[in-house]
Order: structure tokens, then C-alpha cells, then sequence
């Protein structure tokens, strides 16, 4: 199914400690014509903190982040997102993300509160059309208006 592009970009934030991970995406936002700004921060602590200084306008679409973290895994940090941000920026999607397969972290995930859903790794250009452009209420608009 052809999903028509948006005429502005979304920001998203990548939350993962792998500098493996990070460099992949990196190279993958330079070879496709996702309509994503990514940015990246390596630790969740360090990613609530700086979502706690931005204004508005500048808080991202789209969050991703790992469950697999040092000191504060991807699902603390959802839940502290959740009772922090959630009702102030209700626009924003939330995903978990991880190579983990297991379905008790795919179950975890899917069903915590505040959590759009799980994307499993490695990220391909197909994970955007597929699991985040179809949960952001501006893509819904757009199909809309065609």
C-alpha cells in the first residue's frame, strides 16, 4: 500500500547505548528519504533530561527507544516518560525497540501504557512505512485530505 509522504518532517529521538546501533541508523537515514530528523541519545536518564528542557515545539514526534540499557533499561524509561510527559505532549508516539525476540518483552511492551508498540531490530526502511508512520495522527490527516 502507497502511503503519501508528509510535506514536513518529524522528529524523532533514538534512545540506545550501542554505538553499533546508532552509526547503522545514522547511515540509514543518509541512504533513504525517511521524512525523519533523528537525533540520538546513548543513555535513558540523559534522553529525560533533555526532554525535560525542550519547549513544545521542539519535543520530538516520534520516540524510540532500546529496552537493553545500562543503569536504566527502555522499560523504566517508559514508564517514567508516561507519568512525566505523556500528558503534556499526548501527540508523541513511544516505541520500544530491542533484537530481543522474546514475547515476554514484546508482551511487556505492548502493553505498558503510553507505548505505541515494539519494533524488533534491525531497523530497515520498510519499519517506518510499516509500524511508525501509520501511529502518527499527522499521517492520518494527510491520508485524509487526499
Amino acid at each position: 500500500m502507497f502511503m503519501k509522504m508528509p510535506s514536513s518532517n518529524w522528529n524523532i529521538l533514538f534512545v540506545d547505548d550501542s554505538k553499533t546501533e546508532i552509526n547503522y541508523l545514522k547511515m540509514l537515514f543518509q541512504i533513504t528519504e525517511a521524512p525523519l530528523i533523528p537525533t540520538f541519545i546513548n543513555a535513558a536518564h540523559t534522553a529525560l533530561e533533555t526532554l525535560a528542557e525542550l519547549k513544545d515545539d521542539e519535543f520530538p514526534d516520534i520516540i524510540m527507544v532500546d529496552i537493553n540499557m545500562p543503569l536504566m533499561d527502555g522499560f523504566k524509561f517508559a514508564t517514567i516518560y508516561n507519568e512525566k510527559f505523556s500528558a503534556d505532549h499526548p501527540e508523541t508516539r513511544l516505541f520500544i525497540y530491542s533484537t530481543s525476540i522474546h514475547s515476554k518483552d514484546i508482551n511487556r511492551a505492548e502493553t505498558m501504557d503510553g507505548v505505541a508498540g515494539f519494533i524488533a531490530k534491525p531497523f530497515e526502511e520498510s519499519t517506518f512505512k510499516d509500524y511508525i508512520y501509520p501511529q502518527l495522527p499527522k499521517s492520518e490527516k494527510m491520508q485524509s485530505t487526499e
